[in-house]
C-alpha cells in the first residue's frame, strides 16, 4: 500500500488506531493478543526513495477481513450463517486438498513457488462457484511424487520462515475474498525431520497459531498433523493420540478462539482423546470402503462436533458416491486429486480438474433435490410437474423437446405402454397408452436381469456383514452355492464365478443356443439330457453370450446364500425399503430333487421400476438407509469382464456389466449422445430401466410385451431434453 504524503499517512494511522485497535476485532474475542501496544508495535513504516512511504505489517490484513468461520453445535457457519443454507448440505464444509499450492523445494531451484501459488489462486473463484468452501494447505506440503523434497515453513528450532508464510498469506487473503476457508496443516510425514526435536515441534505449533492470531483473518482453521500416527513421522509426539491432544491444547492456548483439530489415517476414525480435544473432527476416507462411510460418520456423531473428511482419493465413479454418502451421513467431504493437484508438476484447472466430481459437489450444495425420496404411490408417490414453466425452472428440462419425445414414444410402436421420465426427483414426462404406470404389473422381461444383479449385490454385502447364513462374494465359484446342480453336467461349470453369471461370460446356455427360457429346474441345471443346457458354450470368462439361464442360476445362488427364496429376499431387501407396492415373480417347478423356486423374472409398474433406478442414482440410498451397496453402484459403471468385440445382438462386449448395461459404450451410432455414466437395461418388447447420474435422470418404459425397439433412442432423446446440468 503506497501513500504519497505524510498527511494521508497520519490520517490513515489515526483511522487504523480507532477502527482496528479500538474496535471489537482487536479488543478481545478471537485475537485478544493484538489489542493495545503489541498490535501497534507490529506496525512499522518504511521510508523509501522519492518521498513515498510504505506501510507494511505482518500483523494486519491488507483490508478488513470479509470471511469468518465459526461452529454452532456440529454445523459450520460462515459470517454467522450456516454454510449452504437451505440445502441438503447445510452446515457442511465441502473442500479440496491443495496442500502443494504453497510448495517449495530447496533442492529444485528451477521451481518457481510464487508462480505455482499464483496459478492456484486464479482458480479459487471457480472452485468456490462449484460449492467448495474450504481448501487444505500445509506448512509442509504433501508428497510431491518424488523423494528428497525439502518443503517446510519451519526452521529446525520451530520458528517460521517468512517467504513460506507470505505465500500462505496470499492464499488466505484470496480465500477471504471468495468466502472460503483455509484448513492449514502444520506437519506432514517425511518432513517433520526438519524439526530438531519435540521441543521444536511444540514451538512450531505455538508459532503457527500465534502467526494466525496476529494475521487477523477469521477464515483459517488449524490442522496440527496430517495423518498422525503415520510411520513417516520421526517425532513420537506426532504419532500418538496423547501427543496430538497436547499440541491441540497448545495451539488453542496460544490463540484462543482459533479452531483446531488433527487428522487420522484413511480409515475414517479418531481416538477418543483426540476427538475430545479437537474443535472439529478431521478424518480421511482413502482407505474406507464406500459402504462403511455412513457407519464411520455415525460413530463420530456422538461427540457433537462437525465432521470433516479432508482427503479422499479414489477413482472418479467412487468419488461421486463418496461425496454423496458423506453428505447424506452429515459429514463434509474433501476431494483429493493426488495425481493432478499434489504430484509434481502441480496443475490447477479449477472444475476442469475433475468435471464430474465438481458437478456433483455443485449439485449437493445447491439444493435439497438430491436427498428427496418419494413416498409410496398410495401415499402420494412421485411428484409431477405439469406446467412447462415448472418443467424448465424446477427440473431444468426443455418442455418442447419433451413434447417431441412424447410424440416419438407414441409413434415408436403400437404396443400399450407406460413411459416415465424423472428429473431431480420429479416426473417431467409420463406417456400412457391403454395402461397405468401405477397399477399395471407387466412382465418387464430382461430388465429383471439388472434387478437380479442388484439383489445379488445386496446379498453379497449382507453376507460380508455376517447377516446371511453363508458368505458370498462375486468372485466366489457360483456352483459352490448350487447343490441342486450336483452332479455337474459339465466339469467346467465348477470354475464359473457369481460375477460371470451376472455379466454373461459364464458360458451357460446363451440365447444363441436356441434353448427355451423356462423351466423346469432339471432342464435349467443341465440334468434333462438336453446338451444345450448340459454343456457350456465356451470356457467361463473367455467369451460373452447373453444368457437368461445364467440369471436363473443367480436367483438360486441368492436363495442359498440368504436362506430365503429369491422373490422373498428381493421383496424384503429391495422392493419394500424403496416403497414398491406391487409386483409378481415367476417360479419354476422341478422334480422332487429340485422343488419350486423363483426364477428371477418379475413384473413391476413403470413408476416402481423408476424407484429402483432412482435408488441406484442416489448411490444406493433411500431415506437415509443404504439399501443397495455403494460398491455395487460403482462397479456397474464399468465392464466387469475383459471380453472384447461385437457379441450378442450385435452389441459391444464392453457394454455389459453386473446385469446393467453401459449404452455409451455401444459402437456409433447406437451410443452417440448418451453420457458415459449412463446405465440401462433393455427388455424385450420395449421395456427399459435407465439412470444417468450426471444428469440426475431416470428413464423407464414398461409394456409387458415382446420384440425389438429403439431403446437407445429413447434414452438419447430424454438426455437431450436436459438443459440445466
Amino acid at each position: 500500500m503506497a501513500i504519497k504524503s505524510p498527511v494521508p499517512v497520519l490520517a490513515f494511522c489515526t483511522l487504523l488506531s480507532v477502527a482496528w485497535f479500538g474496535g471489537p476485532l482487536f479488543s478481545g474475542g478471537l485475537y485478544p493478543a493484538l489489542a493495545g501496544a503489541e498490535a501497534r508495535a507490529n506496525l512499522r513504516a518504511e521510508a523509501t526513495s522519492g518521498g513515498r512511504v510504505f506501510l507494511r505489517s505482518i500483523a494486519l490484513p491488507a483490508a478488513a477481513p470479509l470471511t469468518r468461520v465459526s461452529i454452532a453445535g456440529d454445523l459450520w457457519r460462515i459470517n454467522g450463517r450456516p454454510t449452504y443454507a437451505g440445502t441438503s448440505a447445510e452446515g457442511l464444509l465441502m473442500n479440496v486438498r491443495m496442500v502443494n499450492a504453497v510448495f517449495e523445494d530447496h533442492n529444485r531451484p528451477d521451481f518457481d513457488p510464487e508462480a505455482n501459488t499464483t496459478r492456484f489462486i486464479a482458480r479459487i473463484p471457480e472452485n468456490a462457484a462449484h460449492g467448495i468452501r474450504a481448501f487444505t494447505l500445509s506448512l509442509q506440503g504433501g508428497a510431491p511424487g518424488y523423494e528428497g523434497a525439502v518443503n517446510s515453513a519451519f526452521h529446525p528450532d520451530g520458528s517460521l520462515r517468512q517467504p513460506y508464510l507470505d505465500r500462505v498469506r496470499r492464499v488466505i487473503e484470496a480465500c477471504d475474498r471468495n468466502g472460503t476457508v483455509v484448513i492449514l496443516g502444520c506437519f506432514y510425514q517425511r518432513q517433520d525431520q526438519v524439526l530438531q526435536n519435540e521441543a521444536a515441534v511444540r514451538a512450531g505449533v505455538v508459532n503457527a497459531a500465534g502467526w494466525l492470531g496476529k494475521l487477523g483473518y477469521g477464515n483459517v482453521v488449524l490442522e496440527i498433523t496430517n495423518e498422525f500416527g503415520h510411520k513417516g513421522f520421526d517425532h513420537p509426539i506426532l504419532r500418538t493420540a496423547k501427543g496430538q491432544a497436547e499440541l491441540i491444547r497448545l495451539a488453542k492456548n496460544k490463540t484462543p478462539g482459533l479452531l483446531v483439530s488433527t487428522s487420522g489415517t484413511g480409515g475414517g476414525s479418531l481416538p477418543e482423546e483426540v476427538a475430545q480435544a479437537a474443535d472439529f473432527l478431521l478424518v480421511h476416507f482413502n482407505n474406507t470402503r464406500l459402504d462403511d462411510i455412513p457407519a464411520r460418520v455415525a460413530m463420530l456423531k456422538r461427540f457433537g462436533k462437525p465432521i470433516v473428511c479432508n482427503e479422499d482419493d479414489r477413482p472418479v465413479a467412487e468419488n461421486l458416491l463418496a461425496a454423496e454418502l458423506s453428505a447424506a451421513a452429515g459429514a463434509s467431504w474433501g476431494l483429493m486429486l493426488s495425481g493432478l493437484n499434489q504430484r509434481f508438476p502441480f496443475e490447477f484447472h479449477g472444475a476442469a480438474d475433475a468435471p464430474e466430481i465438481y458437478a456433483k459437489l455443485r449439485q449437493l450444495t445447491a439444493s435439497r433435490e438430491w436427498s428427496y425420496f418419494p413416498p409410496p404411490e398410495q401415499a402420494g408417490g412421485w411428484p409431477k410437474l405439469d406446467s412447462a414453466g415448472a418443467v424448465r425452472t424446477i427440473a431444468g428440462m426443455d418442455p418442447g423437446k419433451l413434447d417431441s419425445l412424447r410424440e416419438w414414444l407414441l409413434a415408436s410402436d403400437r404396443r400399450d405402454f407406460a413411459a416415465v421420465v424423472i428429473r431431480r426427483g420429479r416426473v417431467v414426462l409420463e406417456v400412457l397408452r391403454n395402461t397405468s404406470s401405477v397399477t399395471a404389473v407387466g412382465n418387464i422381461k430382461s430388465c429383471a436381469k439388472a434387478i437380479c444383479a442388484t439383489v445379488a449385490g445386496i446379498a453379497a454385502e449382507r453376507s460380508r456383514r455376517g447377516a446371511t447364513p453363508l458368505k458370498m462374494t462375486f468372485d466366489d465359484p457360483a456352483f459352490d452355492f448350487l447343490p441342486w446342480a450336483e452332479p455337474l453336467s459339465d466339469p467346467r461349470k465348477r470354475a464359473i464365478t457369481v460375477k460371470q453369471l451376472l455379466n454373461h461370460t459364464s458360458g451357460i446356455t446363451p440365447e444363441s443356443s436356441g434353448a427355451r427360457n423356462q423351466g423346469p429346474w432339471e432342464f435349467v441345471l443341465g440334468h434333462s439330457g438336453d446338451p444345450r443346457t448340459a454343456q457350456l458354450a465356451f470356457d467361463p470368462g473367455t467369451d460373452l453370450g447373453y444368457s437368461t439361464h445364467a440369471f436363473y442360476h443367480a436367483a438360486l445362488v441368492i436363495e442359498q446364500v440368504t436362506g430365503m427364496q429369491y422373490d422373498q429376499f428381493a421383496i424384503e431387501a429391495l422392493l419394500k425399503p424403496i416403497g414398491v407396492e406391487k409386483w409378481w415373480f415367476e417360479s419354476f417347478d422341478g422334480g422332487e430333487k429340485y422343488g419350486r423356486h423363483a426364477s428371477h423374472a418379475l413384473g413391476l409398474p413403470a413408476r416402481d421400476m423408476a424407484r429402483i433406478a432412482y435408488c441406484m442414482l442416489r448411490a444406493g440410498r433411500w431415506n437415509g438407509r443404504q439399501v443397495i451397496p455403494a460398491w455395487f453402484v460403482t462397479e456397474t459403471g464399468e465392464p466387469t469382464h475383459s471380453v472384447k468385440g461385437i457379441k450378442s445382438f450385435d452389441r459391444d462386449a464392453e457394454s455389459w456389466s453386473h446385469g446393467w448395461e453401459l449404452p455409451a459404450r455401444l459402437s456409433h451410432p447406437r451410443g452417440a449422445g448418451i453420457p458415459q455414466d449412463a446405465r440401462f437395461k433393455p427388455g424385450s418388447g420395449g421395456q427399459l430401466i435407465a439412470f444417468v447420474p450426471s444428469l440426475d435422470l431416470v428413464v423407464v418404459r414398461q409394456t409387458g410385451g415382446s420384440g425389438a425397439w429403439e431403446y437407445e433412442e429413447y434414452l438419447r432423446r430424454a438426455c437431450d431434453a436436459v438443459v440445466a446440468r
